[in-house]
């Protein structure tokens, strides 16, 4: 990443960052993980800025920034703890957001030895969550959304089961399984997971590189692919996230919190929400898979492999726990991956 290269495209970001008190080249870049979007770090005499610098976004009418700046702004109006936007150019697009630090969930949790201090970061991101399902679900307009409006059959079918079986079986081990082989299974997990309907804010990604430790609180970044679903799916990217890699009785611990919590906003039966729950987890956990399969083979980013067998052991543990009729055919072909590590 080239800041002078990127921003000699960009003559508004340039008189901008002058008007904000900084040089371009005093900008650094920022390491961003999956993501195509650049990120730089502007400093100036009173703190810092970040430059996030998208100049081609996907989507059509509604591009990936404009999402970004939409959900954004609503996000911060409703008390959620975001970066602010100082400053979004949809002609050349950028935005000047505000410095949210370098510390993020991940690091976090492994820089503290004890349980009690891990455990309070855990309970914290389940307070922004529950925040997010209830501020951030009113007055949250669809027509914001670049990437689908919603959590529905079509994005599970294609961007969850389908993409685990191409980029991670097939891609990414060269297993010969087939979508057809599977079609039954993936039907049963998206009945099980989606019926009865529940729209309710979701991320679609809140795990814990997404989620920033910046005096002292949890702030959430990468909120740009939201949309409507389940409130279970962002709870289970948090819980079953490889980055961590919680504990499986860590994990039923923070479920149980997060009820509590959740039950102080509306009612929940227990068993039929963990019911639910453990099924779309299934579905996040074949997302994560194949994200990886996807970023370390055909991106070319091997940093995601080390985290591709917590995921696979994952998946393995989520299947354990459902009926040992169900999902016959995927419990084979996890198998045969797993034999294949």
């Amino acid at each position: 990443m080239n800041p002078e290269s990127d921003f000699s495209q960009a003559p508004q970001l340039r008189r901008e960052i002058l008007a904000w008190g900084g040089r371009t080249a005093d900008i650094r870049p920022i390491a961003a993980d999956g993501s195509d979007r650049r990120f730089y770090r502007l400093w100036r005499q009173d703190g810092s800025l970040i430059c996030l610098y998208h100049p081609r976004p996907p989507g059509e009418p509604v591009t990936e920034n404009d999402s970004y700046f939409a959900i954004g702004r609503h996000l911060r109006r409703q008390g959620a703890p975001v970066p602010e936007i100082f400053a979004y150019c949809r002609e050349e697009g950028w935005f000047l957001l505000q410095d949210l630090g370098d510390a993020c969930l991940q690091g976090e949790y492994r820089q503290r030895s004890a349980e009690a201090g891990k455990m309070a970061l855990y309970l914290q991101a389940l307070q922004v969550l529950v925040h997010l399902q209830v501020a951030g679900t009113e007055g949250f307009s669809p027509d914001w959304c670049f990437d689908t409006p919603a959590y529905d059959a079509d994005l599970v079918r294609e961007r969850e089961c389908q993409y685990c079986v191409r980029a991670f079986l097939q891609g990414y081990f060269g297993l010969r399984t087939t979508e057809a082989e599977l079609s039954q299974d993936f039907d049963l997990l998206i009945q099980r997971s989606l019926y009865p309907a529940e729209n309710v804010f979701l991320h679609r990604d809140f795990q814990s590189r997404n989620l920033m430790v910046h005096q002292g609180r949890i702030w959430v970044i990468d909120f740009q692919g939201a949309r409507l679903g389940p409130r279970h799916y962002d709870l289970a990217a948090l819980l079953l996230d490889p980055y961590v890699n919680l504990p499986y009785m860590t994990q039923e611990t923070l479920v149980a919190e997060y009820l509590a919590l959740l039950r102080e906003h509306v009612p929940v039966e227990a068993a039929a929400w963990r019911w639910r729950y453990n099924h779309v987890a299934l579905c996040r956990n074949l997302q994560i898979l194949g994200a990886y399969g996807y970023l370390s083979q055909q991106r070319g980013k091997p940093f995601f492999r080390q985290f591709i067998p917590a995921a696979l052991k994952s998946l393995q543990h989520r299947l354990d726990l459902l009926p040992g009729g169900d999902f016959s055919v995927l419990r084979r072909v996890v198998q045969e991956a797993a034999e294949a590590q």
